[in-house]
């Protein structure tokens, strides 16, 4: 007999109490499992590579037991059904669930009810906790769902490796749902063949986006036809969902040789017909009640994942078009309109964000301040619109230099800085001498060229302020020194 269940908190605190071995934590864990449920046996099961391993296992006394290290192909288990969320967490009685009860497992190891949730380690999931019994329970959703999903947790918490993760398989996602579903129905119906369908309304036609086949119908994945000519169209628009030995007319069934067909629609939240789950024979079966049952409960699940793909996908657009106009804005915000370069902001950001990568002393952050010689002269001499050209070519300069992450900007003025996280073992000088290369622009007649400080930065303490002035500081020690000098400062 079942005790009541426990409040999460107080759960949580029960088992971070006792201590132990992880061993001896995940085993009091199965047993509180078994204890809040009246089941017989819980367990942990994880995917190792495309096979579900039985990690931890724990019996009721005299209960049936099931082995550490029992194996199977992944995809065969209800394990990789309750991660893959094919399968509600809480079934009370397995033998009237439309997937359960067809399932190979359910009879094989006799199990009556189930409850299962996806076993996460280190954020992903990687495996299952579940507790069964031969008999159907009653299972309270939101008082067990709660305790389950609290459990796992904490499982996960104790066996997650940091340093060597397991084998994953995605917790969601159309064809990790799909393939064990369809395995399972073709094994349900006894059809030759079974097939999700999607179909594309602009193009109207139908394809085949998985299959699973005992017998080749001639229904590849990928394969299309037109909607108005499929069989599941005919079906679907006959009101019904299994059409045997009526095909006399029909032109796809003839030439594969179809003589039995099981169609039912994917639709959408919209009541539209996006797919179908259908099955076909060559021979005349028909599809008993059972079959369609779970062929309908199948596609409501394929439809539930594909609107959460939806609303996913629909969310990753809205997010990368608000990112567009965020970039956008702060573009106009951090872009010198005169040379495209980054201004003033730009060039505080990109150092505030760059300063944290020099911690490791792996690397140095290199800045380099550059002042436009006899810029005033040139203006007054030249007018301000050589003087703009000046300044734009000078940008075009530096843009052409150095890698596509580097900073180039204009502080301001004929003030303009260069950039870059390098090795620390670059040859700084050279990287300096390059810089001085790039900051050469002729205009007609009229040349000009840029004073050059260099700051070598080592210390990730170190503020933007403080970079640039030492930065410019030997700029202007270069300024009264020969034109071929160049002072680097070293913080």
């Amino acid at each position: 007999m079942r005790n009541g269940g426990m409040a999460s908190d107080a759960l949580t605190t029960v088992l971070r109490a006792g201590g132990g071995s992880v061993a001896e934590q995940v085993d009091r864990a199965l047993a509180l499992l078994l204890e809040q449920f009246g089941m017989q046996v819980a367990y942990v099961s994880e995917f190792r590579g495309d096979q579900r391993v039985v990690t931890h296992s724990r019996s009721v006394p005299g209960g049936p037991v099931l082995p550490v290290g029992t194996t199977h192909p992944a995809a065969d288990t209800l394990c990789h059904l309750v991660a893959a969320g094919a399968l509600e967490p809480l079934i009370p009685d397995a033998r009237q669930h439309a997937v359960m009860a067809g399932h190979p497992h359910t009879a094989a190891f006799g199990i009556g009810a189930y409850a299962g949730v996806p076993l996460r380690l280190n954020g992903q999931v990687a495996g299952a906790v579940c507790v069964a019994s031969p008999d159907p329970a009653v299972l309270v959703e939101a008082r067990d769902e709660a305790t389950l999903r609290t459990l796992a947790a904490h499982l996960g918490e104790l066996l997650a490796d940091p340093d060597l993760p397991p084998a994953r398989i995605p917790a969601s996602g159309l064809e990790t749902m799909a393939r064990p579903l369809l395995r399972l129905l073709q094994q349900v119906t006894g059809l030759e063949g079974v097939y999700l369908t999607l179909r594309d309304e602009t193009a109207d036609n139908l394809m085949v986006a998985y299959a699973d086949e005992a017998t080749a119908l001639g229904f590849a994945e990928g394969s299309s036809l037109p909607w108005q000519a499929s069989l599941c169209h005919r079906v679907i628009s006959s009101g019904t969902t299994s059409i045997t030995d009526q095909w006399e007319h029909w032109e796809a069934a003839r030439l594969a040789g179809i003589a039995t067909w099981l169609s039912v629609p994917v639709r959408d939240l919209e009541d539209r017909v996006i797919g179908t789950l259908c099955g076909g024979s060559r021979s005349g079966k028909p599809v008993g009640d059972h079959a369609v049952s779970m062929a309908h409960t199948v596609s409501q699940l394929v439809a539930d994942q594909l609107a959460r793909e939806a609303a996913h996908l629909a969310e990753v657009n809205r997010a990368a078009h608000l990112q567009q106009r965020v970039d956008g804005l702060r573009d106009s915000v951090e872009r010198d309109s005169l040379t495209g370069l980054a201004n003033r902001a730009g060039i505080h950001r990109w150092l505030q964000a760059a300063l944290p990568r020099v911690c490791d002393g792996e690397r140095t952050l290199m800045v380099a301040f550059l002042d436009v010689d006899r810029f005033k002269p040139i203006n007054d001499t030249y007018g301000h619109a050589v003087g703009d050209e000046i300044l734009r070519g000078l940008g075009d300069g530096l843009r052409a230099f150095g890698r596509v992450d580097d900073l180039r900007g204009r502080l301001g003025g004929d003030e303009f800085v260069v950039a870059a996280v390098l090795p620390a073992t670059a040859d700084r000088e050279a990287w300096a001498d390059r810089v001085g290369a790039a900051a050469h622009v002729r205009v007609g007649d009229v040349h000009a060229g840029a004073s050059i400080g260099v700051a070598a930065v080592t210390d990730p303490r170190t503020s933007v302020e403080q970079v640039l002035h030492r930065a410019d500081e030997a700029m202007y020690r270069r300024k009264h020194r020969t034109r071929d000098a160049l002072t680097t400062a070293i913080l």
